[in-house]
């Protein structure tokens, strides 16, 4: 048997690796940006036609078409014409889909800050100050299109959550639900369709609340929920019965996630709850792993373990903290946990 001459496992290593895959991210960026899926969803075109719909360069948008085939968003459907494939409508801006997402993270905001990764690295520091000229949320605020991706790509998760939390709890009961940095609003919708009786309270930066607003607008619990602008930093709104962390407490270093556990502790009357729903880790490898480093590379944050997350929010003072049982789901990163406030 020959050997592999060394450039040539070099290469092989190469694909393994797969270093250039933020290519691929960023060319279903720019398909998404320019709407290829919503200009397919009739039918097949050919490149003139889609270069002249999205006012493109013919000649780049030609070769752009090719690469985003290798992707399998779209498919070749004969001389210079492409088909929007089943996976090229998830892209699409008039059903759910994964169009804010795929925006979002490719986009500057929360790339940009892993340029920099050997910086956190080195000093434990998140870089997103560094690249961007503050944290993530004063950049969004400069930059409110693409506030409004970011919050459109939490879409996705937080129905998944929403279905998920009102299928394993009983939240009839709920009077006035608190969504702690509630954005973008679907999660706290979710639970008030589960609450029918109950009011939502939705806290979240300003430069955050218009785009909450424009995505829950034609929820049928829309008029039951209020937005307020804030810093659960310094304070959550009091008075409910019922609040919830989504992806907040993992954004965070240990003082920050004391705080706003504390906080939540402070607002809440005597018997409410408190569900977090967040990542965490385990020794087993997982997503969760890769998301941990996503945390402390933009926002300094952490996603810490199911013992460390419970044991965060009994330290915080609340009571019967547990982690709930979603069936089939055992050995999820993503955890589901509950806690009392005494």
């Amino acid at each position: 048997m020959n050997a592999v001459p060394p450039e040539l496992e070099l290469v092989q290593r190469m694909g393994e690796l797969r270093p250039h895959e933020w290519s691929t991210g960023l060319i279903l960026r720019g398909a998404a940006l320019l709407g290829l899926a919503d200009h397919l969803a009739a039918g097949p075109r050919t490149a003139a036609e889609l270069a002249e719909a999205t006012r493109t360069h013919p000649p780049s948008l030609a070769r752009f078409l090719r690469a985003c085939a290798v992707t399998g968003i779209v498919t070749p459907a004969g001389p210079d014409e492409y088909a929007l494939t089943e996976l090229g409508r998830v892209l699409r801006s008039d059903v759910p889909s994964l169009r804010g997402f795929v925006i979002a993270v490719n986009g500057p905001g929360l790339m940009r800050p892993w340029e920099r990764i050997e910086h956190t690295l080195r000093t434990g520091r998140p870089s997103a100050t560094d690249t961007l000229g503050s944290d993530l949320w004063g950049y969004y605020a400069r930059h409110p299109d693409e506030a409004r991706h970011y919050a459109e790509s939490l879409i996705p998760v937080c129905g998944l959550a929403g279905a998920v939390l009102t299928s394993v709890c009983d939240l009839s009961g709920a009077r006035t639900v608190v969504d702690v940095g509630g954005c973008p609003g679907t999660l706290l919708a979710a639970v008030l369709a589960a609450a029918p009786r109950a009011r939502g309270v939705l806290l979240d930066l300003p430069a955050m609340l218009p785009h909450v607003k424009e995505i829950v607008a034609e929820h049928p619990a829309a008029d039951r929920m209020t937005l307020a602008g804030g810093d659960f930093l310094e304070s959550v709104p009091a008075g409910g019965d019922l609040y919830l962390l989504k992806h907040v407490l993992s954004d965070l270093d240990e003082t920050g996630a004391r705080t706003v556990a504390g906080n939540c502790l402070t607002a809440a009357a005597p018997g409410s709850r408190l569900l977090v729903i967040d990542w965490v880790t385990t020794e087993k490898p997982s997503f969760a792993h890769v998301t941990d480093i996503d945390a402390m590379v933009t926002f300094g944050g952490r996603i810490r373990s199911e013992y460390e997350l419970t044991g965060l929010l009994r330290e915080a003072g609340f009571r019967d903290v547990r982690r709930l049982a979603v069936p089939g789901q055992e050995d999820d990163p993503l955890a589901f946990v509950e806690a009392i406030r005494p």
